[in-house]
Formats: structure tokens, sequence, C-alpha cells
């Protein structure tokens, strides 16, 4: 058994591998197996397709994306506020060339996984994750009453994607602003939008580790 958990994560590393550097169209199951020094049996034995070890993978990428949010998080100035929640997910993102490519839907990394209706990557932030927490922080007095959650949600989901797109496009070009430039300049806004002048950080943090214990925080969720 052990054998076999140990053989899954080395497809999964070599998998992540070939899935950067090659893109999922170019992706091929031998590849994988000559990456990870297995044969092809014993991919297949793993994963049946192309499509589901991809599933894996992004799968894996985001059961580990709520803990190290969270570790984050709590090396943000003050940790707790809606602001420096976006921001400490925004920054275990952008590290992580995998996460970002599932952020930003990247066609050149997923190709043809992005249109095939069976496959089931979520993005590291759901809406429907961001939409639960921020109504229980909302309830608890930690975001502004009267914000319309679902919308905000939408938003914050969006600006994911937007802002690592647009450090992608920008980067090196004179005269753009850094990458911690423009997610402390959202960061800003979202404070200023969503908390309350006499914010409660510590108990912001327990409705965040109770959301994440309570499950969540899991792949398909966050």
């Amino acid at each position: 058994m052990v054998d076999g958990e140990q053989r899954r994560d080395a497809l999964l590393d070599a998998a992540t591998g070939v899935l950067l550097s090659r893109g999922y169209d170019k992706l091929t199951m031998v590849d994988v197996a000559e990456a990870a020094g297995l044969s092809r049996t014993i991919v297949y034995r793993h994963f049946a397709s192309k499509r589901e070890l991809v599933d894996a993978v992004a799968a894996r990428a985001l059961g580990g994306y709520a803990v190290r949010w969270r570790t984050a998080l709590s090396e943000e100035p003050r940790p707790g506020t809606p602001g420096s929640i976006y921001r400490a997910g925004f920054r275990v993102v952008a590290a992580d060339p995998l996460l970002t490519a599932i952020a930003t839907r990247d066609p050149q990394v997923f190709g043809r996984y992005l249109r095939d209706p069976e496959a089931t990557m979520p993005g590291p932030a759901g809406p429907e994750f961001l939409g639960l927490f921020l109504r229980r922080q909302q309830e608890a007095g930690v975001v502004r009453p009267g914000v319309d959650i679902a919308s905000v949600a939408a938003v914050l989901e969006a600006l994911t994607a937007a802002i690592m797109r647009a450090v992608q496009e920008h980067q090196g070009r004179p005269g753009s602003p850094s990458p911690d430039a423009l997610i402390d300049t959202v960061t800003e806004m979202i404070d200023r939008m969503l908390t309350p002048p006499d914010v409660d950080t510590e108990a912001a943090l327990a409705l965040l580790d109770g959301v994440l214990d309570a499950g969540a925080g899991t792949p398909a969720q966050a």
C-alpha cells in the first residue's frame, strides 16, 4: 500500500513537470512514465486517462492550498481582515506555477482540458468558498453589514485571475507596477470596502479556521 501511494505521488510529481513544460495537449502517458522512471502499465493502473491524471494533479495542488494559505495569513501585518485574507491567498498562488496556471485557466498549460466537460479542476478559491466565508464574517461583524456577499465573492475570484494575467503580461515592462504593488493596492481597496473600523481580527481568524476545519477549504471549494 505504501509503495502504491509512493508510486502515485511520483507519477503526480512527474505529470506536474511535464504539464508545465509541455502542456496538456502534448502530454502523453509515456512521457509521464519516463519522467517518473516507471512503466506505462503502472501509470494506467493508477489513472485510466490523461484527463483523469490531470484531474488528480490539480486536486493535489489545491488540497494543500488551504494549509499554505493559512500559514501565509499568519505572516500578514493585520491577519484576519478581508484584505489580508485575500492577499495571503494571492501570494500562495503567485508563488506556485501550477496554482497560477489553475487560477488563470492558462490555455498554454491546460489546452483542450479546459474544454473537457468531464474535467473536474476548480479554482484555488471559488466563489462558493469565498461566499461562505465572507457571509460568516459578516454575521460575526468582521465584514460591514449591507455588503452584497455574492457579488463580492465573484469579483474577488475574478480579481485573482486578472491580477495574475496582468503580472504575466506586464512583468519587466518599464513603468509597470510590481506584483507586490498590485496586490497591496487591491488589498487596501478590499479593506476599505469591507472591513469595519474596529474589526476583531482574532474572531476573523477563528472563523477561517472553523471553515477550513469543516472541510470548506477542500479542493472542491477552495
